[in-house]
């Protein structure tokens, strides 16, 4: 494929990115680098050289999915995430911008687009410097890498309240408050466990989200079960190792005292059955996108 047609398949998937930003691209033999302004291109060109060596070995891992800080002289300067597209379906799709049957993209433009969007609408997140491709013969993307700012001496929740067990209760506030504010500029974060919520030093008062291939962002007409959802999945997954149903359900409560845009009947039915079930990436869409799942019957009660 050549330069301009993937440019221009970039800039599709990544609805507007390219406009938005002042966009370079490089190109190293068979990839293409594309970064977000002038100054992180030259950047990420000198430390291409690095990025190419651990690509190359998260390959001989056999792994088709690797994250991990870019070390260069004792320092971490980016944080890399690598997909490996092992079927030639999946190839097709990314070299052409085409999304699966579920209308969502493979995992890896998904969350290039998701947080492309994102961080022009919030700063609780990393912040994503580039991306690349990597083309077999023929011109077919068979592997796709992102380039995030590396939170260095962050923690993620997970391991922090395995430390700090005692700590729950703040931790459950502050994630549920994270969950909201990231709602209210249009990000529904729909895997938003505690281990895809970092803090530093301890400072619950300022976490991110990170992980953002499975988000739906925009305009949604179920703000209620999209957010009984959320705030279900945070305490199934994994936090009710420290934390027990009836407080966390005092927690959530209270975080909803004086919501008057909740339909509390619509966050009540999804709170309640998704606290003890859970939902594959599909089903996960289909709140924001219909207000129900298939897990529902055509009433709306939990089936």
């Amino acid at each position: 494929m050549n330069q301009p047609v993937l440019q221009r398949m970039i800039t599709v998937i990544c609805h507007g990115l390219m406009r938005k930003h002042a966009a370079t691209s490089q190109r190293f033999a068979n990839a293409t680098l594309y970064t977000i302004d002038t100054e992180t291109g030259v950047s990420l060109r000198s430390l291409w050289p690095h990025i190419c060596k651990l690509l190359s070995m998260g390959r001989k891992t056999g792994k088709t999915r690797v994250t991990q800080p870019l070390r260069v002289n004792g320092t971490s300067p980016l944080f890399i995430k690598t997909s490996t597209l092992d079927s030639i379906p999946s190839r097709v799709r990314a070299t052409l911008g085409l999304k699966r049957r579920s209308g969502l993209y493979d995992w890896a433009l998904e969350e290039l687009c998701n947080h492309a969007e994102a961080q022009t609408r919030t700063d609780l997140i990393p912040k994503l410097f580039g991306y690349g491709v990597i083309r077999q013969r023929g011109g077919l993307v068979n592997e796709i890498f992102l380039n995030y700012e590396n939170l260095a001496g962050w923690m993620d929740g997970y391991e922090w309240l395995r430390k700090n067990p005692s700590n729950v209760c703040r931790f459950a506030e502050a994630g549920l408050a994270l969950i909201a504010q990231l709602n209210a500029k249009g990000i529904y974060h729909l895997d938003l466990w505690a281990g895809n919520m970092m803090l530093s030093d301890g400072d619950l008062e300022n976490l991110k989200a990170i992980d953002l291939e499975n988000c739906f962002i925009g305009e949604n007409r179920y703000t209620s079960e999209t957010l009984g959802f959320q705030f279900a999945f945070l305490y199934q997954h994994q936090l009710n190792e420290f934390i027990t149903e009836t407080i966390y359900d005092q927690i959530v409560e209270s975080q909803l005292a004086g919501w008057k845009a909740i339909q509390k009947d619509r966050f009540d039915l999804f709170y309640k059955h998704f606290k003890h079930h859970g939902a594959d990436r599909k089903e996960r869409h289909l709140i924001p996108k219909t207000g129900h799942l298939m897990q529902l019957n055509a009433d709306g009660r939990a089936g």
